[in-house]
Order: C-alpha cells, then sequence, then structure tokens
C-alpha cells in the first residue's frame, strides 16, 4: 500500500509537471507567434471583426497617414504616391495579397481583437461602431520615398536602414513596388514579395564580416596573419578566385585582405578554421536560428551544416555556395559591428493606440544577442571604415561623416554573362546618427558601384531627415 502511494504521488508530480510545460509552452508560443496565429485566413473571428469593425490607421513614426478608414469605409492609404508605394510591402493591403505586411501581420490589432476591456466598454457605453487599434510604425514615410526615388531604374532589389542602437526598421524599401489602391492593375509578378524580409539571397563578400569575426575569435594570432593572393587557389580540387581570376593581390595581411575583398585570403580563412568553428560563429550571428520577433516575420537565414568539400567551405568563407541572408539581417549584423558586438532585434511598431486614444503599448528597445566581443567588434569596424575610405566602398563616403561599410558581388549562376548581384552593407559611425543600411540590386554587377551609392544617398537623407 505504501508504494502503491508513492507511485501515485509520482505519477502526479509528472502530471503537473506535464500541464505546466504545456502551460509554459502555449503562453511561450502565443507571445512570440500571436500574431501568426492571428492572421490565418482560417481564423474566423478576425474575418467576421474585418466586416463589423473600422479598421485602425496606421501612422510613420511622425504620424503621416500611411493607412486609415474613410467615411464610407473605404481604405485609403498615403497621399505621396511615392511614400504609398515605397511602403506597400510594409503596410500591406486588405487582401493580404503581401503577407508580410502590418495589415495583415496586426490584423487582429487594427480590428481591435487585441483590444483592451476598458477600450471596448468605452466603445459600448459611447455607442460608437466598434473601432480598432492605431499602429504608429518607427518607419520615416519622407526616407523611404526618396530612397525609392534614387533606386536605379531598371533594378530590382532592397533597401533596409535601421537605427542600430534601438533597432528600430527606419525604411524598408522593396523593389518592385506595388499600389495597395490599385491591386492586380499592373503589377509585376514579384510585387508583393517583400525582399526586405523574405528576400534569402547569397550575401557574397559581405559575409566575409562574419568570417572575420570568426578567425579573430578562433584563430590564435590571426592579425598577424600573412597571405598571398596569385588570383586564385586550388582548394579540394576547386578553385577561388579574385575578380574571374584576373587579379593577383599579391602579398597581404588581414587589414588589406578585407578592405581589398580578397577571396583567396578569406577562402583560406576558412579553411583554417574548419566547418565547425565558422558554422558555430554564423549561428552565433543569427543564421540558421527561426527568428521569432513580435514586430516582423522575418525569414530564416541559413548557413550550411553539411558542407562535404574542402571547395564548398572554401567558397562558403566568402559568402557563395548556400549561404543565404535577407537584407533586414544584414542590416543587424552591420549594425551588431557598430553597437560594440550587440545585435538588437529589429522593431517596426513604435506605439498602439487604443479607440481612447490611451496608447496601449509603447516599443522598448530589445537585445536579440551578442554576438561577438566588443574587442572583435571595434577591429571589424576600423577594417571597415578603411574600406570606405580607401578600399572597395569608397562611393559609399559622405562628406563630413565617418562610414563604415563592406561590399559584395555575390555570384549566382554558373554562367559568367549573368551579373552578380551588387552589395553593400555598412553604417554610419556617428553616436547622433546611428544608422545601419543594407543594399542588394539583383545583377547590379559590382558592391562598389551602384550599391555603395545608393548605400551613401539612403544614409546621407537619414541624416537630414530622421535627424
Amino acid at each position: 500500500m505504501r508504494e502503491l502511494r508513492r507511485n501515485m504521488r509520482l505519477i502526479g508530480v509528472l502530471l503537473v509537471c506535464f500541464f505546466v510545460g504545456v502551460g509554459g509552452w502555449f503562453g511561450y508560443t502565443t507571445w512570440t507567434q500571436g500574431s501568426r496565429w492571428a492572421m490565418s485566413s482560417s481564423n474566423t473571428r478576425l474575418n467576421r471583426a474585418k466586416n463589423s469593425v473600422v479598421m485602425g490607421s496606421i501612422t510613420d513614426r511622425d504620424g503621416y497617414a500611411l493607412a486609415w478608414t474613410d467615411a464610407e469605409g473605404v481604405r485609403r492609404y498615403a497621399g505621396d504616391f511615392a511614400v504609398r508605394l515605397a511602403l506597400s510591402q510594409t503596410v500591406g493591403d486588405t487582401m493580404s495579397m503581401s503577407g508580410t505586411g502590418v495589415q495583415t501581420f496586426f490584423a487582429s490589432t487594427l480590428v481591435g481583437m487585441s483590444g483592451s476591456i476598458i477600450d471596448r466598454t468605452w466603445q459600448w457605453l459611447s455607442g460608437e461602431t466598434a473601432r480598432g487599434d492605431d499602429i504608429q510604425l518607427t518607419v520615416d514615410a519622407k526616407l523611404s520615398g526618396v530612397i525609392a526615388q534614387n533606386f536605379p531604374s531598371g533594378y530590382t532589389g532592397a533597401v533596409v536602414v535601421i537605427n542600430y542602437k534601438t533597432g528600430e526598421i527606419l525604411a524598408p524599401v522593396s523593389m518592385p513596388e506595388y499600389d495597395p489602391e490599385s491591386l492586380g492593375t499592373n503589377v509585376p509578378d514579384t510585387a508583393y514579395f517583400n525582399r526586405c524580409l523574405q528576400g534569402r539571397y547569397t550575401p557574397g563578400s559581405t559575409f566575409k564580416i562574419v568570417t572575420l569575426a570568426s578567425a579573430l575569435e578562433n584563430l590564435p594570432g590571426a592579425l598577424s596573419h600573412a597571405f598571398t593572393c596569385a588570383g586564385s587557389r586550388e582548394f579540394g580540387g576547386g578553385a577561388v578566385t579574385c575578380l574571374s581570376g584576373t587579379k593577383a593581390h599579391g602579398q597581404m595581411d588581414l587589414h588589406s585582405a578585407f578592405v581589398e575583398s580578397c577571396n583567396v585570403s578569406f577562402a583560406t580563412l576558412s579553411y583554417e578554421l574548419g566547418q565547425s568553428a565558422l558554422l558555430r560563429t554564423a549561428e552565433a550571428f543569427g543564421f540558421d536560428d527561426d527568428f521569432t520577433f513580435s514586430d516582423v516575420m522575418l525569414y530564416a537565414s541559413s548557413f550550411p551544416k553539411d558542407i562535404g568539400s574542402v571547395s564548398e567551405l572554401a567558397w562558403s568563407g566568402v559568402g557563395q555556395g548556400r549561404v543565404l541572408v535577407t537584407p533586414l539581417h544584414m542590416a543587424m549584423i552591420a549594425g551588431a559591428v557598430a553597437n560594440g558586438g550587440v545585435m538588437m532585434e529589429p522593431k517596426l511598431v513604435k506605439q498602439i493606440t487604443g479607440s481612447t486614444g490611451l496608447p496601449r503599448l509603447r516599443a522598448a528597445p530589445g537585445v536579440y544577442r551578442r554576438v561577438m566581443s566588443a574587442s572583435t567588434a571595434s577591429i571589424i569596424g576600423s577594417y571597415m571604415e578603411d574600406t570606405v575610405a580607401s578600399g572597395t566602398g569608397s562611393r559609399a563616403r559622405i562628406q563630413g561623416y565617418t562610414v563604415c561599410g563592406k561590399t559584395g558581388s555575390a555570384e549566382t549562376s554558373d554562367d559568367k554573362n549573368v551579373e552578380t548581384n551588387a552589395w553593400f552593407v555598412g553604417y554610419l559611425a556617428e553616436e547622433q546618427y546611428p544608422y545601419a543600411v543594407a543594399v542588394v540590386l539583383e545583377q547590379g554587377g559590382s558592391g562598389g558601384n551602384l550599391a555603395a551609392t545608393l548605400a551613401a544617398k539612403a544614409l546621407s537623407e537619414a541624416i537630414d531627415l530622421v535627424g
């Protein structure tokens, strides 16, 4: 009998632990993925609310109206046509054509399903038509519009500007764009696709930031490493080349290899590091993480876990092969360098206001994680500063300000006639202007040309418009 009671107590404890675990899991997933559940097309409660509730408005960080419902119940969008298009994928539309748009991702908030009891009671007592919550975004409408207008004609791609101290997304521009007031009218096939969040691109040499961090933290004496670049080098039967093997950099140290973006040197670093160390650093930077940020649906970046050859390892270290990353994630990586090794969570929502006019939520900065030591970040930052001052990123210079950056030219085809994707990632090393940027131009050629020029324009306008 005594043994039976002991077994029953044990079973009872196990059942309590089970239910506590399930409850904890449910609470955590509701907190982190509630927006994903709520926006599901199968959410019948949400669909009913859309037909009986006046959707809340969406404004930019300065209160500029991006979306609202007029007196006739028609959804309206920004009067500035350039702004309306520039933020089309970010604001979204009522038909959820842009799946990551605010009007889809925060649909339950905009129709009041997430509102407080006080808001609902106020609406019932006042007899007013039920109204959803208003959302103020972190984005700057003017900055986004100017970037879109300066985007090189005929190219597709993305530009992301963030505040690397707070994680606020200031300008998320994805090209091509669309007009939410004219859905289905002359809209390019991929216009609803938000390249800032969903575009998973080969990063090319911008990934050398991660490889450099891995070398500094895993290879003893990395700073005194010497390399010899003859334009190409064999790794396990495959050749890694610099500029298609036409340029031999000669004798290089770690600093010059980064500033001049030498593939051979960084492939050698990758080989010396080995897959385990390089993968560990990539994962520390957020690669292969299932991002569950509350404000944005950011697609996962990836670094291969099953590298099968020395050649693939070497190419992975220079950001080629199966390495994939989103533009927002690259802006976060550049921002982490500027922020002493600390990567912030991306923030898109600045404030949510209920129907009573009282703020229901104010965004607060959140740390994603420390991705490298402060000393490592300092060294990489100095290399990025020299890359813009005297290296491949010279077109990103802004008179009177210190710009730090890294260029990238990512191959996407074995056909050498196909232009590489052009990358530039960087930041302003100014306490007053803590802005980081990522630019990718599909088939834009060298990252030191159009991409670097556009990055300089984006950062310069951020200084003037955001302040």
